[in-house]
């Protein structure tokens, strides 16, 4: 039962790693150059998390890091009532809410392979309308961790995340070549029997959104068992 409990926490606070991301690849990403600030830059929230782009599918390369190599897709509709979900065939699925004032929160995040859920209460605060340059956003929310099929509650603590524009860099993708803008987030899960840093960094295309990311984290359950672990993947060109 304990052992069942630490792999149901493991994947929780994986796939948390989307409110914020410590995945250290010190490969490709490196290279890249270092953002140069810009104070006059400004990134809507839809631009970030991919709102202006539903419904639709993107495909995504693992440079570095875990499954390198491998293709992922994504899946993105959107409802109504301005629900994003976004969801990995037989991997994850994410609902985030964009609200009226243009802001969007993190309402959930599903693992399929563990058939858990991440949920946060009230929704987990991602941005603002918009992200400015040197004017970081922190947000808190309660978070636990059930099973999708029947609820039963896993574990439960705080979400905190802190998210920030760093500046611009130009960057070289399959996509081709581009003057991105560059965010990081921060985000720290403390929950009862177990604990995450995860931090992530996000180059967006204004005209494309995010092409870019890198994650790096790290997460230690009971105060023992450590996982890291890490990834960088690049968006594809859409086929034909």
């Amino acid at each position: 039962m304990i052992l069942r409990k630490i792999s149901h926490l493991i994947a929780f606070l994986w796939f948390c790693s989307l409110a914020s991301g410590c995945h250290s690849t010190s490969s490709m990403a490196d290279a890249w150059p270092k953002p140069i600030p810009c104070a006059k830059c400004v990134l809507q929230a839809r631009q970030m998390y991919c709102a202006s782009q539903v419904p639709g599918t993107s495909q995504w390369r693992v440079l570095s890091g875990e499954d390198e190599g491998e293709v992922i897709s994504q899946m993105l509709t959107i409802t109504a009532d301005n629900i994003v979900t976004i969801e990995e065939p037989e991997t994850r699925v994410t609902k985030i809410q964009f609200r009226h004032d243009g802001s969007c929160a993190l309402i959930s995040v599903d693992s399929m392979e563990n058939a858990t859920r991440s949920i946060f209460d009230p929704p987990l605060l991602m941005c603002q309308s918009e992200l400015k340059f040197n004017a970081p956003l922190q947000s808190e929310s309660p978070m636990r961790a059930v099973l999708i099929e029947s609820g039963a509650q896993r574990d439960e603590g705080i979400g905190t995340r802190t998210i920030i524009m760093d500046g611009t860099a130009r960057i070289t993708t399959p996509l081709g070549t581009f003057d991105c803008v560059v965010v990081s987030t921060h985000f720290i899960g403390a929950l009862a029997h177990a604990t995450m840093d995860c931090t992530v960094t996000t180059w967006v295309a204004p005209e494309l959104g995010p092409i870019a990311e890198n994650y790096c984290e790290k997460i230690k359950i009971l105060g023992v068992f450590t996982k890291n672990s890490e990834r960088l993947i690049v968006k594809l060109p859409q086929k034909l």
